[in-house]
């Protein structure tokens, strides 16, 4: 006890003693008040006069990412109807999916697992309506669910369709199955085109 106290006291001394005006150190100039604000206005008034000389501290122009790699197998006008549907691919797969969100009609649960970015949107008990998705220019619905999945890894797009699945094209082309799956690889332009037969 008598030692913590000591130690105490010895750390308080030295605190005291750094205290005392005559040790302190000088403080870094700081600049006016008003020379913040110039710098502002000046700012403010290139922005409204492109004319007037930018000056050397302006940065190169901004200039956006190119897209990134895709996949034109879906791009072709189509619908897919089943009972449940599940799309994976690598990103930018998110940026090309839109899935139906209201929240009386469906439930919907994203999670991180070790596939990726994993979306569910199941219909709610009740609920009349099918879960629609929207694929580049694919139009799909199922009956019962939709799983989304933004893999990490690099692979093709897939669309897998199970339960009394139904594909149909403008062109009158159409596929019927318990089980229909798509494919299409990325940096591939070529649309989706239906084997002969109309079965895959």
């Amino acid at each position: 006890m008598a030692i913590r106290t000591a130690c105490a006291l010895a750390a308080l001394l030295v605190l005291v003693s750094s205290c005392r005006s005559g040790d302190a150190l000088a403080q870094e100039p700081v600049a006016a008040p008003g020379a913040g604000a110039a710098a502002a206005a000046a700012d403010l008034d290139r922005d409204l006069d492109p004319d007037l000389d930018p000056g050397p501290e302006l940065s190169e122009p901004f200039v956006p990412a190119a897209p990134r790699p895709w996949t034109g197998a879906f791009s072709g006008t189509a619908v897919l109807l089943a009972e449940r549907l599940r799309i994976e691919g690598p990103p930018p797969l998110l940026e090309h999916v839109v899935a139906s969100s209201d929240k009386e009609l469906y439930d919907r649960r994203v999670t991180t697992t070790a596939d990726g970015l994993v979306q569910v949107v199941r219909r709610r008990k009740g609920s009349e309506r099918e879960v629609r998705v929207q694929l580049d220019r694919w139009s799909l619905a199922a009956h019962e669910e939709v799983v989304i999945v933004e893999t990490a890894a690099d692979g093709p797009v897939r669309v897998i369709a199970s339960g009394d699945a139904v594909w149909r094209d403008l062109d009158a082309h159409q596929m019927e199955g318990q089980e229909l799956q798509f494919s299409g690889a990325i940096g591939d332009d070529t649309p989706f085109s239906p084997p002969p037969g109309g079965r895959r």
